[in-house]
């Protein structure tokens, strides 16, 4: 239930991570007894994309979610039942979308978790539980709400309600651009060099490495639910390695001046494309507003 839902609310839009995906592969989640996962860097937080400002961030899919929420509590006690709503959207992103877009880059969490996923901020994991508990509803409950095909009933209603005026927008063709701008950035002749530098490096410190995004992807971290000492190695080596060559802030430089001369060649596409992100959060606070 939960997949479709989200998969329904960003129909139109392009997630964060929606706009990362398949840029590289996620490792498993870290499964010894949490500990906090370090907040984002400062270095995270200032690395941005042209595109991200099309695209929903977390915040943004939050905010339209608990807008839903709203109207699907009335919805569903106009029949009677209850509603448990999801915790109210935070301003920050404690994850920002391109934390892991060139592999890890914080010291910090490759020294602790590797190519692990640190643990979910407390925020997602109180999300998280809301979710499972909706999945164990009644199934009277469960109908009211969704449908019989999990995206109907009042999250349809509530979801048909936010987007009446909204303007249309090619999510579809958003993400397609950025997978390509993406893999175009990797022919650039600076990135070339700049992961050959990174490689070098690598082998200095004793690692075959010529990829930085093979390196966090690669199958040996899956086989354990929690990194293992080379693992830690190799991640921490990776991210010196990328300090050292300045391979992050080299990569994203030349993927934002090839975004740059996509949304100038096709203007009204991204104009359209703000409007409706616009469009869709301006109702999704007017309901928040006048609900809460």
């Amino acid at each position: 239930m939960q997949r479709r839902h989200i998969a329904a609310v960003l129909a139109l839009l392009a997630l964060v991570t929606g706009c990362s995906s398949g840029v590289e592969p996620s490792p498993p989640r870290h499964s010894l007894r949490p500990s906090a996962a370090p907040p984002a860097s400062e270095e995270v937080r200032r690395l941005a994309l042209p595109f991200d400002a099309y695209a929903l961030s977390a915040p943004d899919v939050h905010t339209i979610e608990a807008a839903e929420d709203i109207l699907i509590r009335d919805c569903m006690r106009a029949q009677g039942m209850s509603w448990t709503a999801l915790p109210q959207p935070g301003a920050v992103d404690p994850d920002p979308p391109q934390r892991r877009r060139y592999g890890v880059i914080e010291p910090d969490v490759a020294r602790r978790f590797g190519y692990h996923l640190p643990p979910a901020p407390p925020e997602t994991a109180r999300r998280d539980a809301i979710w499972r508990a909706r999945e164990k509803m009644p199934r009277a409950a469960q109908l009211a709400a969704y449908g019989k095909d999990g995206v109907g009933g009042c999250w349809k209603k509530a979801h048909t309600h936010l987007l009446r005026g909204v303007p249309k927008g090619s999510t579809a063709l958003l993400n397609r651009r950025t997978r390509d701008e993406f893999t175009a950035s990797q022919q650039q002749r600076t990135v070339r060099s700049v992961v050959r530098s990174w490689g070098a490096c690598m082998k200095r410190n004793g690692y075959r490495s010529t990829d930085p995004l093979a390196a966090a992807g690669d199958e040996r971290w899956a086989k354990s639910p929690w990194p293992s000492r080379d693992e830690l190695a190799v991640a921490q080596a990776d991210v010196r390695c990328k300090r050292e060559t300045r391979l992050v802030s080299v990569w994203a430089n030349a993927e934002t001046r090839l975004q740059h001369g996509v949304v100038r060649g096709h203007a009204a596409e991204f104009r359209q494309l703000a409007a409706q992100k616009s469009s869709w959060l301006k109702a999704a606070r007017r309901v928040i507003h006048i609900g809460s």
